[in-house]
């Protein structure tokens, strides 16, 4: 069975292949052009393993509060270029296509951007039954995506549990393992790297990691909700020296129903976002979340009128009065 699925996700990936990125696949968003508009979970860090937490030489340094300092390469002009020479080894069939990779999990979708190395977005259902069963162990066990492997990219396009090291950021996971938990092996599937962005400690263990606890009691309180999250990629990011491309801000876009209405919010938070629970200042229209990405979620999903109804209305109380918690194991409370 397990080959059967990866077979299949296999061929799904290569299919999107002969797709140019202007074309988008059945049920993914695609990329607006120009011209349109549109906390009491504990969880372990995801910090890249790291021999020496000191500064590089020829490094930029920034410290965070948490005392652990990020360090960013100096030669970016350089590391562009060297980045971009990469990209040659890209095959053939994948090269219309290389920053617009649907990958598709048991459980997860993701787009994933080779220029960057990141994904564009990484979405998902995230439901209250599976939430009550919430059994599995977080194992923190980073690795290749499979299906990147299995399209032979070149080595240095794929990621590892190295990729960040002695970076200073976190591994942050975009859809997080908190809410796989229900399935030990589908858990396991979150650690790919091409789910991972790299986020400063406080924003990562706390700040972000506030707005996910939240997420999980939205999904309790609606019964399901739709899930999309990512980085907003900027062509100006800087760089690690693994090629990683280091985001500025990140997003997520909820659409939860409730008495047959639809009901959709987006969040975006920024590095420097490592302070309390800001989600409510953070939230947003998901229309105004398309204008600052550039992506159209849901155009797929939904007729343009009903993504306009809950597009481009936001009140942050519906999501407060369904908020419920039912994290749990076999319908006990941790």
């Amino acid at each position: 069975m397990k080959a059967t699925v990866f077979l299949i996700s296999l061929f799904i990936l290569a299919s999107c292949a002969h797709n140019t990125p202007s074309v988008p696949t059945p049920g993914a968003p695609r990329n607006l052009s120009s011209t349109e508009t549109k906390a009491d979970s504990k969880r372990q860090p995801d910090q890249a393993a790291s021999e020496d937490e000191s500064s590089a030489g020829g490094q930029e340094s920034g410290t965070a509060t948490s005392g652990r300092k990020l360090n960013i390469p100096a030669n970016q002009d350089e590391l562009a270029e060297q980045c971009t020479k990469q990209l040659e080894g890209m095959p053939e069939a994948y090269k219309n296509t290389m920053n617009t990779m649907q990958l598709t999990h048991r459980a997860l979708k993701i787009s994933y951007n080779a220029t960057h190395r990141l994904p564009n977005w990484v979405y998902y259902d995230l439901s209250r039954e599976n939430l009550m069963n919430s059994c599995a162990k977080r194992k923190d066990k980073f690795k290749g995506d499979p299906l990147l492997i299995a399209a032979q990219l070149p080595k240095e396009l794929i990621l590892n549990e190295n990729s960040y090291k002695n970076s200073g950021f976190d591994r942050g996971h975009m859809a997080p393992s908190g809410d796989f938990i229900w399935d030990q092996s589908i858990n396991e599937d979150t650690f790919f790297m091409t789910n991972m962005s790299p986020q400063t400690a406080e924003l990562n263990q706390k700040t972000w990691n506030a707005l996910e606890v939240h997420v999980r009691n939205w999904a309790c309180g609606f019964g399901e909700i739709k899930v999309y999250t990512g980085p907003i990629i900027d062509p100006n990011m800087k760089r690690l020296n693994s090629c990683v491309s280091i985001p500025n801000k990140f997003f997520k876009v909820l659409v939860g129903m409730k008495d047959k209405k639809l009901f959709g919010i987006g969040f975006v938070y920024d590095q420097n976002d490592k302070v309390g629970d800001p989600y409510k200042k953070n939230a947003m229209t998901i229309r105004q979340v398309e204008e600052l990405s550039g992506i159209n979620f849901f155009e797929n999903q939904y007729a343009q009128k009903v993504q306009d109804e809950f597009e481009t209305k936001m009140d942050i109380r519906d999501w407060e009065s369904v908020e419920e918690e039912c994290y749990s194991c076999e319908g006990k409370k941790k």
